[in-house]
């Protein structure tokens, strides 16, 4: 090879080399920008915002939103124990179904409970939000309440959460 020929390739290794760098200096540093973006849970911040919105949008008083907010927490943590009970059936139901010999008697018990699960879930539902509604004093607060949980209920961010995939940990 002449020493042109050999120049060149150095010179284009290099060339083809800056850029490798270059680009993973620029990849690398959007992936530290975007975890500096990612907002951290703060529950008292979430309680102010929970606060504020009932406030503006019911008319209840602070009394009533403590009331409302244990009620929510409550509810919270009980349906987060009550799905992933329904989850680790749902689990056990697909191994049934993926597995060589399947029976069906223990098929038709694990569906009879998640069912049964899914019903209590449904009933616990139905009787947290008959509470949240008994907090509230007037029929006006009680109308502008349900307005708002219909809003927030049927929304699509909310239905998203319903999803039977992997749950985060609180």
């Amino acid at each position: 090879m002449k020493n042109t020929c050999k120049l060149c390739w150095i010179i284009l290794s290099l060339f083809l080399l800056g850029n490798v760098i270059l680009l993973g200096v620029w990849w690398f540093g959007k992936e530290t920008q975007n975890r500096q973006e990612v907002r951290r849970f703060n529950k008292e911040e979430h309680r102010r915002e929970m606060r504020d919105q009932f406030m503006r949008n019911t008319n209840i008083n602070d009394a009533q939103f403590d009331q409302m907010y244990m009620l929510w927490k409550d509810h919270s943590k009980r349906m987060y124990k009550s799905k992933m009970e329904v989850d680790s059936l749902r689990q056990l139901l697909m191994n049934e179904t993926f597995s060589d010999n399947t029976d069906t008697l223990v098929v038709r018990q694990l569906m009879d409970q998640v069912s049964a699960k899914q019903r209590k879930i449904e009933a616990f539902n139905y009787n947290h939000f008959r509470k949240l509604r008994d907090v509230c004093e007037t029929d006006e607060q009680r109308q502008m309440l349900d307005k708002l949980l219909r809003s927030r209920i049927m929304d699509d961010g909310h239905r998203k959460k319903r999803f039977r995939g992997r749950r985060k940990r609180h």
